[in-house]
């Protein structure tokens, strides 16, 4: 007679999937993303559009500021008054002539003297911005980074269309 050995089988557990790892990664992404985010500063530009006056349909004291924005970047102030050189998008960003393209010191200086003659007469100074639809939409958030900085708050955006 033969000797039959009995032998006893494991019990075969549920696949398991290691998932530790991937759950590392995640983490990681979340991180570098939280992160690199953080770094791009944004301005806010806080705008609103002017609305029906409402002291009793008196025209305000001040009158409205003009900005025009050519098709080449160009920006006059009340159609005779230049404020901006010609937008070059040909400029390497981050360098010297980059950041004074993008800033308008004088276009500030015009809208701050706007502002306080508005002030000294209790209202809120008006600027309607005028550009070409082939304007540089760059030039056009420079002007909105002027108003911003001349704590203008009430403005109108209008596009003309070219002949």
């Amino acid at each position: 007679m033969s000797r039959h050995k009995s032998r006893e089988t494991e019990e075969q557990k549920d696949p398991e999937m290691e998932i530790s790892s991937m759950i590392d990664c995640c983490f990681l992404l979340l991180i570098y993303f939280l992160v690199a985010t953080s770094l791009v500063s944004e301005k806010k530009l806080d705008v609103s559009i002017p609305g029906a006056p409402t002291n009793g349909g008196a025209p305000p004291p001040v009158e409205p500021g003009r900005i025009h924005v050519a098709s080449n970047g160009s920006i006059t102030w009340n159609d005779d008054m230049p404020v901006g050189d010609v937008y070059d998008a040909g400029i390497k960003p981050g360098t010297e002539a980059f950041r004074s393209q993008r800033n308008l010191p004088q276009l500030v200086e015009v809208l701050k003297t706007l502002k306080e003659q508005a002030v000294a007469v209790d209202t809120e100074p008006i600027v309607m911005v005028n550009g070409d639809p082939s304007t540089p939409h760059q030039r056009i958030v420079d002007v909105m980074a002027a108003l911003a900085e001349a704590d203008i708050h009430t403005v109108g955006l209008n596009t003309t269309a070219s002949e």
